[in-house]
């Protein structure tokens, strides 16, 4: 039974009609879309192409694809007058394997932490910003912030894209290896202007080559990766700056993060802190800077990027790539790079970036194939057209990047700077002449530097001088972008005798550099004068000056009221006849002037007082003597028995000639070559400074000295003895059990006698001359005319009742012995 029912089953069944002719693909095509719209004509072309309508024309776009897509093809809508349907491959084979994604994360990872640990390699805070291994610092601090965003942001752009039917890929990170020979060349980080670790960022496949159904798909995912990055990395910038140390220790140069516009803002308000929180930046901050910066970047109009395409959401194909729009893209670039970020200006960060983004809108720029969109004439919603505008306006806004995004700190290792004020008059209070100056320190460098700061006086003064910080002298350590102000106060105390104007040095010890500034403190006086007396030797004698200072367009009347007029035949200023001279504001120095150079010597306590245009200063007297003594060829003879003698000390201290070198303390000279002999030269037009050598027992040594000046330095006090040498004996000085080099000093004798001894270590003998001045009458049938080698000694009867000087002075080859002798009423 059941076979008889199949039978009558197959006979009532239809037969299929077949048409003779075997479809094309093109008619099979169109035999698909015809179930979905009306196919009016087929209009040709490489792509098959036809003229269709339908109502709903968006909705059933979407259902054909979704067919279509099974059999691995797609259509795309041009719409118009007439609406063409082109039908299309799907792209196939577009998308990478596993392990090439895997391959690059890994070698981002590698150059990422490398990039973070030269980053680093500068300074760390002491144990370190996370752990004390800097690979662990630098892969929590730099690596994972960037390759987690990415990740994420990778992730949200398929998300995206899949909500709008359409298959992305993952990010492919580009490791930049560049950063391997910047981390093992030792080159300064100047060098190298993108240390990032990652070149570029692109999707794979690229979304440009995906097929979007329409511009609103394509324009959120296109945004999504480049939000993600700046408001991760602006996460970053906060938490870097929240988080970053105090200074710590550097090693080599830094590099500065300059933040963008938005973090600029709200730091403008946290003044200096902002800045010192950049220099000492967190690895956060390494991280929020290549996070904002290349998320911008993506931004920006350029075919191929994120930002290129969102310009085709919001335009359309065709307009976007239009010459005129991009005509109008190129000059927007251009203008921004010249006078925005200066660009040109060197081989800046903005450099390879242009060399990349100008290709680009020079050869993509007019393409209106990329990137493929099925439905790309349908314009946004008003919504989506205003919610992307404000989010590009403001992402664009605020993440623009400064001008250096990153830059070597230079400054690392500056010097200390300083300023001084300028010094104004002391003006005279109740009970005081007071005056103030102002020393500013200023450490600009990202090192805590030591300083020291000291005054000291040149000369004698009554003024009162002290320091903010100290009696004399401050010191201490000055954090880097630190500042320092230090008061130098000055009193005097009023009283019928005014003050002198005050002469001092201020000595600034700012790391390893020192600086001497010579400052002048002028009380409020139409004149005043210096506050000492002192010798100042000229071709022909040596006077004993006091300088003045003179208001411009005054003068006076310089005197000395405390000097007997007995004394005006031996004295007198410079210049005059008597003890009074006039000075205005084109005087420097009023000198006195005497036959007898030992004479102001011995009368310091009637030079003491000064009268200048009526009023009276109290001064002192600077006894240091512009020495010239002799010296033959043979040279000074030093030896165990006669010593260096004074002002040597005993083998003690540095000898230089002038310009070899200096009295500081940080001279590390050594003593001249030594022969095996045991009588041996130096000669100083050879080996012009070295230190004192020590004569050892019956050893002599032969100090030859070429005819000029020379500096004899005591290393202990650091007091300088400065002399001249002239051609002629070799001769030594003894008085009072003392030896004395440099003998030509004037002296005023107290005994009843003058005795001392005279040293002549050269063969021939030495003419010795005798003259006196004053009213004492001097027994001189004592001396003798010339001084034979070896000792001669001198015994002389003082005059009685009297000041009594006398002095030795070298004189064309002879020594002349001048007494001076003045019996006082």
């Amino acid at each position: 039974m059941f076979h008889r029912m199949s039978e009558s089953k197959d006979t009532d069944l239809i037969p299929l009609s077949a048409h003779k002719n075997t479809w094309t693909q093109r008619d099979l095509l169109a035999g698909i879309i015809g179930r979905y719209m009306t196919v009016k004509s087929h209009l040709g072309g490489l792509w098959p192409t036809w003229d269709v309508e339908a109502e709903h024309l968006d909705k059933r776009l979407i259902e054909l694809n979704a067919y279509l897509e099974k059999l691995g093809w797609m259509v795309r809508l041009r719409r118009g007058d007439h609406n063409q349907l082109t039908a299309l491959p799907l792209p196939h084979g577009q998308f990478p394997g596993k392990r090439i994604h895997t391959y690059m994360w890994i070698a981002s990872i590698i150059t990422v932490l490398f990039s973070g640990i030269r980053w680093m390699d500068s300074g760390r805070p002491e144990g370190g910003w996370f752990t004390e291994s800097i690979y662990l610092d630098a892969f929590i601090g730099y690596v994972v912030p960037i390759l987690f965003t990415l990740g994420l942001a990778s992730f949200v752009q398929l998300r995206v894209s899949a909500h709008y039917g359409v298959r992305s890929g993952h990010i492919l990170p580009i490791p930049d290896p560049s950063i391997l020979l910047w981390l093992f060349s030792g080159l300064s980080a100047s060098y190298f202007i993108w240390p990032f670790g990652v070149f570029f960022i692109p999707t794979l496949p690229r979304m440009d080559a995906r097929p979007w159904p329409d511009r609103k798909s394509l324009a959120y995912a296109s945004l999504s990766v480049p939000l993600v990055m700046l408001l991760s990395g602006f996460i970053l910038w906060t938490s870097g700056i929240l988080l970053s140390s105090d200074p710590f220790t550097l090693s080599s140069e830094p590099m500065r993060l300059n933040a963008p516009f938005l973090i600029e803002l709200f730091g403008s308000g946290l003044a200096q802190s902002f800045d010192i929180d950049l220099d000492w930046s967190h690895p956060f901050l390494f991280a929020a800077a290549f996070l904002t910066l290349v998320g911008w970047l993506l931004l920006l109009p350029i075919p191929t990027f994120p930002g290129g395409r969102l310009l085709v959401s919001r335009m359309g194909i065709y307009e976007a790539r239009s010459s005129g729009t991009q005509i109008l893209m190129f000059m927007i670039l251009i203008t921004a790079g010249f006078f925005i970020f200066n660009a040109f200006e060197g081989f800046t960060i903005w450099i390879p970036i242009l060399a990349v983004l100008l290709p680009l809108l020079f050869f993509i720029g007019g393409d209106p194939r990329i990137p493929v969109l099925l439905d790309g004439d349908v314009p946004l919603d008003e919504e989506s057209h205003r919610r992307l505008g404000i989010i590009l306006f403001v992402a664009l806004l605020f993440a623009i990047p400064p001008e250096f995004p990153v830059e070597p700190v230079e400054r690392w290792d500056s010097d200390l700077e300083y300023t001084i004020d300028d010094l104004g008059y002391a003006e005279l209070g109740e009970l005081f002449w007071t005056s103030s100056q102002i020393i500013e320190l200023t450490n600009p460098s990202m090192i805590a530097q030591a300083y020291t700061i000291s005054f000291s006086t040149s000369g004698s003064s009554d003024w009162d001088s002290e320091l903010s910080c100290a009696s004399t002298n401050c010191e201490g350590i000055l954090a880097s972008d630190d500042s320092l102000s230090i008061t130098l106060n000055f009193s005097y105390p009023n009283s019928s005798v005014l003050p002198t104007y005050h002469v001092y040095d201020l000595e600034l010890t700012l790391g390893d550099e020192q600086f001497i500034e010579t400052h002048t403190l002028y009380p409020e006086l139409n004149s005043s004068v210096g506050s000492e007396w002192s010798y100042l030797r000229t071709e022909s004698s040596v006077l004993t000056c006091l300088p003045v200072f003179v208001l411009e367009d005054m003068s006076g009347v310089a005197s000395l009221p405390n000097l007997d007029a007995q004394w005006a035949s031996y004295l007198w200023f410079d210049g005059e006849a008597g003890l009074e001279t006039e000075v205005d504001s084109q005087s420097e120095l009023i000198c006195l002037e005497s036959n007898d150079y030992a004479l102001t010597h011995s009368l310091t306590t009637e030079l003491s007082v000064v009268e200048l245009d009526g009023n009276v200063f109290n001064v002192g007297f600077n006894k240091t003597w512009p020495h010239v003594v002799s010296a033959s060829e043979s040279g000074w003879l030093i030896s165990n028995e006669l010593g260096w003698g004074t002002p040597f000390e005993d083998d003690t201290g540095l000898l230089y000639r002038e310009n070899t070198s200096s009295c500081t303390g940080n001279e590390f000279l050594s003593t001249p070559r030594h022969s095996n002999t045991t009588n041996w030269p130096w000669d100083m037009g050879m080996w012009p400074s070295h230190k004192i050598p020590e004569i050892g027992e019956n050893e002599s040594l032969q100090l030859i000295l070429p005819s000029t000046y020379y500096y004899h330095c005591n290393l202990e006090t650091l007091n300088q003895t400065r002399f001249e040498i002239q051609e002629g004996p070799d001769l030594i000085l003894r008085i009072d059990n003392q030896i004395m080099r440099l003998w030509d000093a004037p002296l005023e004798l107290h005994s009843e006698r003058v005795i001392f001894s005279l040293y002549n270590s050269n063969n021939e003998s030495i003419l010795l001359r005798h003259e006196t001045n004053g009213d004492a009458l001097w027994n001189l049938s004592s001396l003798p005319d010339a001084l034979p080698q070896g000792w001669t000694d001198i015994d002389v009867p003082l005059p009685i009742g009297g000041l009594n000087t006398v002095q030795l002075i070298h004189q064309d080859g002879a020594i002349m012995v001048h007494f001076g002798g003045y019996v006082e009423d």
